[in-house]
């Protein structure tokens, strides 16, 4: 092998190893993991439950105006909860937020008032609750469809201990 082509092998071989420890774009759908912060769990009337999901949990004026944007929930086990000082009538928007969402707008008994399903990706239209909610859901879009929660449903939720 010429001394040429060697040092083309090498050089070639350099920047692709230098290229490997160069930051990578993220996909698009990709984003920040939600942070398990606690589990909601959703339930009939007949006290049995009707679905689960790991939450991050918004809790600061901060969190609470950040809620989901720019990431994706990947699946139907993760969400994250709004906790509001106050039960008073709650409006949200899904600006830059990717994917949609179903909201779902619970009362200070814990009581589901209604949901904003499928919700507009990227939009400033608004999401209001029906009444004055104290708590607010948001899971990936058709989770309230695919188990079936409505309207009275009730609202479990815990936080995990650090």
């Amino acid at each position: 092998m010429s001394s040429r082509l060697a040092c083309a092998i090498l050089g070639a071989t350099l920047i692709l190893a230098a290229g490997d420890m160069l930051p990578r774009p993220r996909p698009a759908h990709a984003g920040p993991v939600i942070r398990p912060d606690g589990a909601v769990e959703f339930v009939r009337p007949d006290g049995s439950v009707a679905a689960r999901l790991l939450v991050e949990i918004a809790e600061t004026p901060e969190a609470r105006a950040m809620g989901l944007m720019m990431r994706v929930l990947s699946d139907h086990t993760a969400g994250m909860l709004f906790l509001f000082e106050k039960a008073e009538r709650q409006v949200f928007w899904m600006r830059n937020t990717p994917t949609s969402l179903d909201i779902i707008f619970i009362d200070a008994g814990n009581r589901v008032l209604n949901i904003a399903a499928r919700t507009t990706p990227m939009s400033d239209r608004n999401y209001a609750s029906a009444g004055a909610a104290r708590y607010v859901v948001e899971a990936m879009a058709g989770f309230a469809e695919r188990f079936g929660i409505r309207e009275g449903f009730s609202l479990r939720w815990k936080r995990f201990q650090r």
